[in-house]
């Protein structure tokens, strides 16, 4: 993949597959390092990675995990010393192993002493939130040099948590008749962490714009299954996406994930604002007066009424514009098949 040319001459921002870390096994290093005897908590984990918000993630990590004999899962609490659950399922367990290594128990719960500035650690989202910081600066949001004629979808979906497919639909621009579709099955090397959305899923979407260009079917621009710029860092994947790719993008959200704007009665018709720290940053949208909105915001290359404009003219009789719609339903039943390849 090709580093993106910086317009404000700064180092031109490069981003490949092995930039984004093996979260799995980052966490697996740390969890090593806590000794017999003593505790830690998942928000400690989760700081020595980078982020607090990798809490939840690790929590649910360690409840589905390869578990052996001298696993020390156990030594993770809860910040107030509960236990928390447990791999087994009987958090007693995990307290009489802890009580086995020496630590002290009272009313159920421990006091931890392993925090999160003891573990040696690179701490890798950290890393990945300053390259984020680095892709608003970036985005260029200005109208398209030429009316589109094509226009493109892209979806994940997960086999499992550890595999991935993506879909890509190309449209014509006018007619919204598919011309092509692809999909690549890959592996995940990083978990879904809130706020890091872009680094699961961007190795496969830039695989896949790759081979669609490869073919001549990459469209003029893409529907992307995120937010673009409608993100706490203004971030998101559809922005990372067309920012890395060099392509107009959009994304679109299917949850409000940061700022706010007023639903009520909202007809479709009628478009409203998103606005984050007094700056609007996407559009909510309806396909019909019924139906629950979607979020649009530009990813890059595109301006805001650009952005809406091609949101309702894809729109038909689905909840979602149609690039995104064909591509989640190939991608689903690109998922279904796996699964019937592997029974």
């Amino acid at each position: 993949m090709l580093p993106h040319q910086s317009s404000s001459g700064s180092r031109p921002l490069e981003f490949h597959a092995n930039d984004i870390p093996d979260l799995y096994a980052a966490l697996d290093n740390l969890l090593a390092q806590i000794p017999r005897g003593s505790v830690t908590t998942y928000g400690d984990l989760a700081r020595a990675l980078g982020d607090v918000k990798a809490a939840r993630w690790i929590g649910e990590r360690l409840l589905h995990h390869d578990h052996g004999p001298h696993c020390p899962c156990h030594r993770v609490v809860r910040k107030d010393g509960s236990p928390g659950l447990y791999v087994t399922g009987d958090a007693d367990e995990k307290l009489a192993l802890l009580r086995s290594e020496g630590v002290t128990i009272e009313d159920g719960r421990v006091t931890p002493d392993f925090r999160a500035d003891q573990f040696a650690t690179d701490h890798p989202l950290r890393s990945l939130r300053e390259l984020q910081r680095r892709v608003p600066h970036e985005l260029t949001l200005t109208p398209p040099v030429d009316e589109p004629r094509t226009i493109g979808g892209l979806d994940v979906a997960y086999v499992d948590a550890r595999t991935a497919v993506a879909a890509y639909v190309q449209l014509d621009a006018h007619t919204l008749e598919t011309l092509w579709e692809a999909t690549l099955t890959l592996p995940v090397r990083f978990p879904y962490v809130s706020g890091y959305l872009a680094f699961r899923e961007l190795p496969a979407l830039l695989d896949l714009a790759d081979h669609a260009r490869r073919e001549e079917h990459w469209a003029d621009l893409v529907f992307v299954d995120g937010n673009g710029i409608l993100h706490p860092r203004r971030a998101g994947i559809a922005a990372c996406f067309g920012l890395l790719s060099e392509t107009p993008t959009i994304g679109i959200g299917k949850t409000l994930l940061c700022g706010t704007v007023d639903l009520a009665e909202m007809p479709a018709d009628q478009p409203r604002m998103i606005v984050h720290d007094d700056e609007p940053l996407g559009a909510a949208l309806k396909c019909r007066d019924a139906s629950r909105p979607f979020f649009a915001s530009p990813g890059n290359l595109l301006t805001m009424e650009e952005t809406v404009r091609w949101s309702r003219h894809c729109l038909t009789d689905h909840r979602l514009p149609e690039p995104i719609h064909r591509a989640d339903r190939l991608s689903k039943r690109a998922v279904r098949d796996a699964g019937r390849n592997d029974a």
